[in-house]
């Protein structure tokens, strides 16, 4: 079967970034594990979560190298493969570069030593800004290209022709290809991957004992532990559900999207958000991470403000946006 310049093209670059993540995989594991890193906090647990974190980001680009396999071989679970790694490398870098531009805007607090390198942190910042940018224009590539019908039908194929009793050679009828995966399914897809994810921090949570900061509270202690287990086993349970097509999946998304709105809506309040500032102060302070000004000793924290509004405006467009993939493809889950 010829293969569509395009799925090449494709191929070789998702090659090119899995080896490029599969030797950074490699080489960070094996400095977490050997090397003495003055950035660790000591903490105990640390050490053995960053591996777990770094051994995850392995697993996921072989399965990109295993992915660029079913490109050239035109399996059809690769094209919705890179339609999964598309969106979420079009979603993480475009909050990226959004990150970096408003850090550019407002540089965080730098220590003395850092603030006299001849290069500035604004310029850093753009440049990152712009590889993030260019790394979403290859996600959105990916999802545009590998949604068009003659590249569905190329990975699809075509039935072996059909002669129709009474009709002559001349007149076979070509079955067509049967349909791809519908757009907001994908979209679906990615986030209940996203949300299975999650299990990733469960060690996380028992060896570090982190605060939670829930509606302006913060729970500390076998509170937060449990409550942020809880969580968790929500979101694996949710990803399974989502995959799987269950009724009661469908309407737990739907509430979660309410929670996150609520959430969101909470941090509007200057009390609320005084108290979220002072909860990054003590989870900073509890790796280790002090940064100081030069008339000062003391921590000097970086100012959230700035980040609020376009943050909100970013979540509040994602849940509108999986809202609404969620009511496009509700027959998958009511049966109606």
């Amino acid at each position: 079967m010829r293969r569509p310049a395009g799925v090449i093209l494709a191929a070789i670059v998702l090659g090119f970034m899995a080896l490029m993540g599969i030797f950074g995989s490699l080489i960070s594991v094996a400095a977490t594990i050997f090397m003495h890193n003055p950035a660790i906090p000591p903490i105990p647990g640390v050490r053995a979560i960053m591996v777990v974190m770094t051994g995850g980001m392995l697993c996921f680009f072989l399965f990109c190298a295993w992915t660029v396999v079913g490109l050239f071989w035109m399996r059809p679970w690769a094209r919705y493969s890179i339609l999964v790694i598309g969106g979420l490398e079009f979603c993480f870098s475009l909050l990226m570069c959004g990150v970096m531009v408003l850090l550019r805007a407002s540089p965080p607090p730098m220590p003395v030593a850092a603030t006299s390198s001849p290069v500035s942190f604004q310029a850093v910042f753009l440049g990152m800004a712009a590889s993030y940018g260019f790394l979403s224009l290859i996600g959105a590539w990916w999802l545009v290209y590998f949604n068009l019908k003659p590249v569905r039908a190329a990975f699809a194929g075509t039935s072996p022709a059909v002669i129709e009793p009474g009709l002559g050679e001349s007149q076979v009828l070509v079955a067509q290809p049967q349909a791809g995966m519908p757009g907001w399914r994908i979209v679906i897809v990615v986030w209940a991957s996203l949300m299975l994810m999650s299990a990733l921090y469960v060690p996380l949570v028992f060896l570090m004992h982190i605060p939670l900061f829930v509606f302006g509270f913060v729970l500390r202690g076998s509170a937060a532990t449990a409550t942020l287990l809880a969580m968790l086993a929500v979101q694996v349970w949710l990803g399974f559900g989502l995959l799987k097509k269950w009724t009661a999946a469908w309407y737990l998304a739907m509430a979660w999207q309410v929670y996150t709105v609520v959430c969101l809506a909470s941090l509007v309040s200057p009390k609320v958000f005084a108290h979220f500032t002072a909860y990054q102060q003590e989870l900073l302070g509890s790796w280790g991470v002090t940064v100081t000004g030069p008339n000062s000793t003391h921590m000097v924290v970086m100012n959230y403000r700035p980040f609020l509004l376009p943050s909100l405006v970013l979540w509040v467009g994602i849940v509108a946006v999986l809202t609404f993939a969620l009511f496009q493809r509700r027959e998958d889950y009511l049966h109606a």
